[in-house]
């Protein structure tokens, strides 16, 4: 408690031992004064601090309690936020319930669920280090790592009880914010507009959130000029101010860690001189014990806010004595609106703004037709996380406009640049390093019709050039042309001694046109050339050294709602594939001497893959894969369409590489397969996972003699691996029926 003298409340404050030194009680207060002097007014700033603001939700609650009035409110960041809140109208414990209910993994790092990915992208799942806008021909670097997608709905959300209060004295509660302004380096008090942008350009925290645009000024986290705004509401006029004070004074270097540690730090640094007049200016300074949590400590705030509540339980007398006075001065009633959250919204239109007039309605038509009508939030929400992951779209955020008939549902949305290029990095055993860049241009054309030209070059032991043009047709049709050039070298093993070393070099051309109903099923048509050219270094295969042409007509079904790329633990994958391939070539059952009979061949190839997550509790789950694949046909397969099974690698540089537990990579090359794999995978700490494999099944060159006990491999082994940034880390450990010892298998990053 600090000590401060207001010369309009002197003699008053004097009286009492809350603002004294002197432990006098309030009832000595005489009745001229309490008839001639009107009720001091009370501001509550919140400081910034990320996570630890939910510390501050049980101080409100206590504020509440005790019966003292809030006549103004105001913060900073996590403080903005959570002033804001009970600014609008929410009580404290409603607001601990929606801090509760939250999945901050995702509003804070942006996690759009896999199933919201559109089927295209999610075949090629790749995970890139980095991307970079190319504007005006220069490579620019983003400002930021995530959007902000999540904390932008939340924000709209949670606001939309004042949609229609755009002056903030005019909240249930008087409130401001601060920002701070980039291009002055000051900062920049907001108290109109709209609510949830003001706030969201609070709480942006630099390099985590992209900067809000707001009035003309390119505005971050408050907390870079002023953490702890009690100045400016001692400037409102307000004569008694409880402050909340979230900032350490010092970070030990130990705890500075990672870049955000720094960050934190440089933070409480760049705007130390108005925290410590803050510090001095509060009439009731309360400073929770946070003991030792960080401004990302988002998943503890069942420790935070009991944190906050000792702090409340400490404080709760002084708040008390505070409403008495309050009392004895001029009687009064706290009546608050007791806000709910909202969740439907009843819309006469839809409006776009932010994108170009052609896009205005292709964005629009994604919220559906037939408007007014009631919509759900979470409907609402979904559109746009789906919008966000189409990958044309980013800073999506959306206000209401009051009408007489209704709610005009106005969604704010920018254009992803045309242009970008992208780098990723991958190591495993089966293909060694490779360091991968891309390149895609959106929009070729003129008319907006989401084509796209992308180009992958990966600079590897196995190297390779993709060239993919992709077009939208209406909602659910595409077209598109991949050419591809591939450069790989695989070995073929007889328990662990190589017995051939193929090199090959593959010219493809693939053109397609794809049905994609929804976000969870594609059906694809095509027709592709493989102009190949195969050698082996160390068998006696009799492969030709110079080029063939190949060509073949597939049908490709593909779905996918796994709930991760790697680590899933629910959902389904299917991938059906069937091929018509034509080849030059030699019928099996023509023998006559001293004729030719090579002629233009043919052969079907089918493949299967079924694969089903269960999760076993909140930390592990169990998955069924069965994978089948067969020829059909009177002539031999080339050798470059059988099926290569082994590794444990998920690269696909052809679709019939086939991994296996417990074989070298491309161990068997056949013509038949038929396989069962189950896998235990445990989340046994944090994002460490821990994963049994058991695979078994009938491998066989021939279809009479595929399910013989000869033909039968078992492989078993142990993975331990690592959720990170780059992607999955693994180290496995297997063995199978037909090898002897140990295989080992590392891999480091998402393949591509």
């Amino acid at each position: 408690m600090r000590l401060k003298l207001n010369f309009k409340v002197f003699a008053l404050l004097m009286l009492i031992g809350l603002f004294s030194v002197y432990d006098i009680e309030a009832q000595e207060i005489t009745k001229d004064a309490k008839n001639t002097r009107h009720r001091p007014k009370v501001g509550v700033v919140l400081c910034g601090g990320g996570a630890k603001g939910f510390a501050e939700i049980p101080i409100l609650k206590a504020i509440d309690e005790a019966g003292v009035p809030i006549d103004y409110i105001g913060g900073t960041s996590i403080g903005s936020i959570i002033g804001s809140l009970y600014a609008v109208g929410y009580d404290p414990d409603v607001i601990e319930e929606l801090v509760r209910k939250q999945d901050w993994n995702n509003v804070i790092y942006d996690r759009i669920p896999l199933s919201y990915m559109p089927i295209d992208k999610k075949i090629n799942a790749r995970r890139y280090l980095a991307t970079f806008p190319i504007t005006n021909g220069k490579i620019k670097v983003k400002s930021s790592m995530v959007d902000g997608v999540y904390v932008n709905m939340l924000l709209s959300r949670l606001m939309l009880p004042a949609d229609n209060i755009h002056d903030y004295k005019k909240l249930p509660v008087p409130f401001f914010c601060i920002a701070t302004d980039v291009e002055h380096a000051t900062q920049y008090e907001m108290t109109k507009g709209n609510l949830s942008r003001s706030v969201r350009a609070s709480m942006s925290i630099p390099f985590l959130f992209r900067p809000v645009s707001l009035d003309g000024k390119l505005l971050i986290d408050g907390g870079m000029v002023n953490n702890f705004p009690v100045r400016n509401m001692k400037e409102r006029g307000v004569d008694i101010i409880i402050g909340v004070d979230l900032e350490d004074a010092t970070i030990p270097a130990s705890q500075i860690d990672n870049s955000l540690g720094l960050l934190e730090s440089l933070m409480n640094l760049s705007s130390l001189e108005e925290s410590l007049y803050a510090r001095s200016n509060c009439d009731i300074y309360i400073k929770p014990n946070l003991h030792g949590r960080s401004m990302l400590s988002f998943n503890e705030f069942d420790s935070i806010i009991q944190f906050g509540e000792e702090a409340a339980k400490e404080f709760y007398p002084q708040f008390q004595k505070l409403a008495g006075f309050l009392q004895e001065m001029e009687p009064y009633e706290i009546n608050r609106p007791h806000v709910q959250p909202v969740d439907t919204l009843y819309i006469t239109e839809i409006k776009v703004e932010g994108v170009s007039t052609n896009h205005e309605d292709v964005v629009a038509r994604e919220f559906g037709k037939d408007f007014p009508k009631k919509m759900s939030l979470n409907d609402i929400e979904k559109t746009i996380v789906k919008l966000r992951a189409s990958g044309y779209y980013e800073n999506l955020w959306y206000e209401i406009e009051q009408t007489d008939k209704g709610s005009v549902f106005k969604l704010h949305c920018e254009e992803i640049a045309d242009m970008s290029t992208a780098v990723a990095v991958h190591y495993d055993n089966n293909y060694g390093i490779g360091a991968l860049v891309n390149f895609t241009i959106k929009n070729v054309l003129e008319r907006v019709n989401r084509a796209t030209l992308s180009f992958d070059l990966n600079i590897a032991e196995n190297p390779y050039l993709k060239v993919n043009f992709n077009k939208h047709h209406r909602k659910m049709f595409h077209f598109g042309v991949d050419f591809s050039i591939y450069s790989l070298n695989i070995g073929q093993y007889t328990d662990k001694q190589l017995t051939n070393s193929y090199s090959i070099q593959d010219n493809k051309l693939d053109i397609y046109t794809m049905l994609v109903p929804n976000l969870k099923n594609q059906f694809r048509l095509g027709a592709a050339a493989d102009l190949v050219h195969m050698r082996d270094f160390v068998g006696e295969n009799s492969i030709p050294s110079n080029y063939n042409l190949y060509s073949y007509l597939y049908l490709n079904y593909f779905f996918d709602n796994l709930d991760a790329v790697k680590y899933a633990r629910r959902g389904w994958r299917i991938n059906m594939m069937a091929k018509m391939v034509f080849f030059k070539g030699v019928a099996d059952d023509v023998t006559m001497s001293g004729m030719n009979t090579e002629a233009i061949q043919n052969s079907f190839i089918g493949y299967v893959d079924l694969l089903k997550n269960i999760p076993l509790g909140s930390k592990s789950a169990l998955k069924f894969e069965l994978e089948g694949g067969m020829k059909l046909g009177v002539a031999e397969a080339p050798l470059f369409y059988q099926f290569f099974v082994g590794g444990q690698s998920h690269m696909k540089y052809l679709d019939n590489i086939l991994a296996f537990t417990g074989l070298d990579f491309t161990d068997r090359i056949i013509d038949h397969l038929a396989v069962n794999k189950i896998a235990w995978q445990w989340n046994f700490y944090k994002s460490l996972y821990s994963t049994i494999h058991f695979d078994y099944g009938f491998m066989s060159d021939t279809y009479d003699s595929w399910f013989e006990p000869s033909s039968l491999v078992l492989g078993y082994g142990l993975s331990l691996g690592v959720d990170s940034m780059i992607g999955p880390i693994e180290v496995s450990f297997m063995g199978s029926n037909i090898n002897s010892g140990v295989t080992g298998f590392i891999n480091v990053g998402y393949w591509f």
